[in-house]
């Protein structure tokens, strides 16, 4: 997993294999006891940092640090604990949960990376790097007895039940000043679900967009500061992408589609756009509102939505193609300036490692692969540097 990108050097995280997690499967069935020890994993993940220099094409071992910051629930004064990774690189120090832990992941706050975002337990929380500090966003009472109301209510008499969202899909604005998230605190009678707000400066929370014919998933933000929302409606099986803009809760239905990818500069947004047959992609310019298509996918072809990334700059990007009939996969490469294209096969014998996406380092492609293996449990994994133009 990429974490970064310091100058020349770009600094992965390595993640457990589908044999390592078999592996620690088997010895906590053989050792039962051991389910009682938070760091059991440890004793078969192996923790790896590994820097690369990009010029040089060389690797290595990174030094890193073990944290444990604790804190605890203001209502129940029950303790957690996050098992953090730390590094020095060249924009200070960067934290990363621990491969394996319980430890949920770190939003790092656009304009201040030592103000660290994470959801536990649906609530929201922010982690100063500085003081590993842990401060309770949401307002702790009024979740408690939100959740003590849900379990007086009635059974809804369907699959999933009641369940209380809190918090969910937490999701930085560009200028730090406000965190957009999903929330049915107010709607627990029906499981009815809205867009909410936390406003970091006045601790203030509210609701901005609901409606009662889709479900709302957030995106992230546009470059002026409105809430970007994938709305789909389950009775017509279709999408729609909107901005919200949280002052006046205006709405603004950009395009027709489905969601996949958005550039760190916050301008364009990839989706799909579904015909009779396939699917087609585009990009949409979110402040000019214009549409390009890419990519017409043939019959035969499907994209792995799971493996897209943006170059840093927001003008090239890669995005995983799979041939259903052959099972050939590969990456869609496109440059949305000069409207270059190119096509990356994967090496033979090799498929997408679906837990990790594909990232851009500098102008080459860092892919997380993992061998064809019909016994999956014991597959390895790797990341190949693959040139992409």
């Amino acid at each position: 997993m990429l974490l970064e990108e310091n100058g020349q050097e770009a600094v992965f995280l390595e993640l457990p294999s589908h044999k390592q997690k078999n592996q620690l499967s088997d010895l906590l069935g053989q050792n039962p006891q051991l389910t009682e020890d938070k760091n059991v994993h440890r004793q078969v993940y192996k923790t790896k940092l590994i820097g690369f220099d990009k010029q040089q094409k060389n690797k290595s071992s990174k030094a890193f640090n073990r944290q444990e910051v604790k804190f605890k629930d203001e209502i129940t004064a029950q303790e957690y604990t996050l098992d953090l990774l730390s590094y020095e690189g060249n924009n200070g120090q960067f934290f990363v949960a621990e491969p394996g832990s319980k430890t949920p992941r770190l939003i790092p706050k656009p304009t201040d990376a030592s103000q660290q975002l994470f959801q536990y337990n649906d609530g929201l929380y922010i982690l100063d790097t500085k003081t590993l500090q842990v401060k309770a966003l949401s307002d702790e009472q009024a979740r408690y007895a939100t959740f003590q109301r849900k379990k007086d209510l009635p059974d809804l008499g369907i699959e999933n039940g009641r369940i209380l969202y809190w918090a969910k899909q937490p999701n930085w604005s560009s200028d730090g000043s406000t965190i957009a998230f999903m929330s049915n605190r107010d709607q627990i009678e029906t499981n009815h679900i809205g867009v909410w707000i936390h406003d970091v400066a006045t601790n203030q929370e509210s609701k901005v967009y609901e409606t009662d014919n889709v479900t709302p998933h957030i995106l992230g933000w546009t470059a002026d500061n409105r809430i970007l929302i994938n709305e789909y409606n389950h009775g017509g099986g279709t999408g729609a992408l909107v901005a919200i803009a949280p002052k006046t809760k205006q709405r603004q239905e950009l395009v027709s589609g489905d969601f996949i990818a958005q550039s760190d500069d916050r301008q364009t947004v990839l989706y799909t756009k579904r015909n009779s047959t396939d699917a087609d992609l585009y990009a949409l310019n979110t402040s000019t509102g214009t549409s390009e298509l890419l990519y017409q996918l043939p019959a035969e072809e499907s994209l792995g939505t799971g493996q897209v990334d943006f170059s840093a700059d927001g003008t090239r990007i890669a995005i995983a193609l799979v041939n259903r009939k052959t099972g050939v996969e590969s990456l869609f490469v496109y440059n949305l300036q000069n409207k270059n294209a190119k096509r990356l096969e994967l090496p033979q014998g090799k498929t997408f490692y679906g837990r990790m996406t594909v990232k851009w380092v500098g102008d080459e492609l860092a892919v997380p692969v993992e061998s064809r293996n019909l016994n999956l449990q014991n597959s390895t994994s790797e990341t190949l540097l693959m040139s992409a133009f």
